[in-house]
């Protein structure tokens, strides 16, 4: 060293590459997958199970790491993501006669999460379970009531998901969802594809009021959570229009017979005008607002049934 001159300053080690967010999505339907495709997009590694050899070749033409999961009857340690995901999203529904597959089948779930690097975990319900509730407004801290055998293992699930994060020191939520609709998802694929309303849809005509939200905005709620340290919450995510299905489908119907009249004649819509009985909730949004900072992308069915038209016009551009 010269005489008079400092030493030169050891060179700084070089930064090391930040590691994407892992999110494993346990069941990748139809909610699950555009969750996955969007974060793909903004470069997350993304994990995701299903049910067949055809809709893994699907998931993995997507860009994600899929595996085939039977949650009643697959080893946890097969399911190699679990390890080294950093974000949980269960979107497995319950099984009459079992309950939650995942809880009612492996006794070392918590420890398998708890060696992990899990951060943040979502269970996404139904609103559901809040029962009849005689068209009155209903929030989060409502009374639940589930009525039936669906909406009452739905809660059971969200009282075993959050027992099991007790333990845990990450984030984690409960999202209870209206009917989901979106592209490829809505009265007006029902109404194009002709087809026949299922035994549930029927059911629910006779709604007065009626619970939806648009795929997208769940993918917003899901972000938004991610950004609060917070543990235990549930939040309602629905729509600011608590409409019946038929004015739903009168609606899309319109906007068919505008584009496509061909498809208008005898479509498979709903035909309940006069079956409306009494209504069983309205369910608030509010906390959803004011806590995650969500601005609803479609707070209405007529944004999203317009939006989901607009995406066909531009398809056959």
């Amino acid at each position: 060293m010269v005489p008079g001159m400092a030493p030169k300053p050891a060179a700084p080690m070089p930064a090391q590459p930040k590691k994407p967010q892992h999110m494993l999505v346990l069941g990748t339907g139809f909610v699950g997958r555009y969750v996955s495709e969007r974060l793909l997009s903004q470069g997350w590694r993304v994990s995701g199970t299903c049910t067949s050899a055809a809709k893994k070749t699907e998931l993995e033409l997507l860009g994600m790491t899929a595996s085939v999961f039977d949650a009643t009857t697959s080893n946890l340690t097969d399911l190699h993501a679990l390890q080294d995901a950093t974000h949980l999203l269960i979107s497995i529904p319950p099984i009459p006669g079992v309950g939650d597959p995942l809880l009612s089948s492996h006794a070392d779930l918590q420890t398998t999460l708890t060696s992990g690097n899990l951060q943040w975990l979502c269970y996404l319900s139904s609103t559901s379970v809040y029962g009849d509730c005689g068209g009155a407004w209903v929030d989060e801290d409502h009374v639940v009531n589930p009525k039936s055998e669906s909406s009452k293992l739905r809660y059971t699930a969200e009282q075993g998901w959050l027992d099991l994060v007790d333990e845990l020191d990450l984030s984690a939520y409960i999202l209870r969802l209206g009917g989901i609709y979106g592209p490829g998802r809505s009265a007006l694929d029902t109404i194009a594809k002709r087809k026949s309303s299922s035994r549930r849809q029927k059911l629910r005509e006779s709604k007065q009021y009626t619970a939806r939200i648009h795929v997208a905005d769940i993918y917003q709620a899901i972000l938004a959570s991610m950004s609060i340290k917070s543990t235990r919450k549930i939040y309602n995510v629905v729509d600011d229009d608590p409409a019946p299905r038929s004015e739903v489908f009168a609606f899309a119907q319109s906007l068919i017979e505008k584009r496509y009249p061909d498809l208008a004649a005898d479509s498979a819509g709903s035909n309940s005008q006069n079956r409306i009985i009494a209504a069983e909730k309205r369910v608030s949004n509010g906390r959803l607002k004011l806590e995650l900072g969500v601005r609803l992308a479609h707070p209405s069915y007529r944004s999203g049934l317009q939006s989901i038209l607009d995406s066909w016009l531009e398809g056959n551009q």
